[in-house]
């Protein structure tokens, strides 16, 4: 079940681990933290909705993820303000 959500949650931590080196944040924290906001809500969608209950139930799992991963980076981590 995690193949295709858990290499998209790596890239995911990646992407805010760079970000966060970028703007002088605690960057294995905000990796982390991409990890979990990403994986988290795929895992939820895909034991409540299941891949038999809807069609492309999977794909929207990636896309249900990745909303809240890019809402947890937009409004959290760029309004950061790294030291000055």
């Amino acid at each position: 079940m995690g193949g295709i959500g858990g290499i998209v949650s790596i890239g995911f931590a990646v992407w805010f681990y760079i970000t966060a080196e970028k703007k002088k944040a605690p960057a294995i924290q905000w990796a982390i933290a991409g990890f979990i906001s990403y994986f988290v809500p795929w895992l939820v969608w895909v034991k409540v909705m299941g891949p038999k209950k809807i069609p492309f139930s999977p794909s929207i799992g990636i896309l249900f993820g990745a909303t809240c991963a890019f809402l947890v980076l937009t409004f959290v981590l760029k309004r950061f303000k790294g030291p000055e």
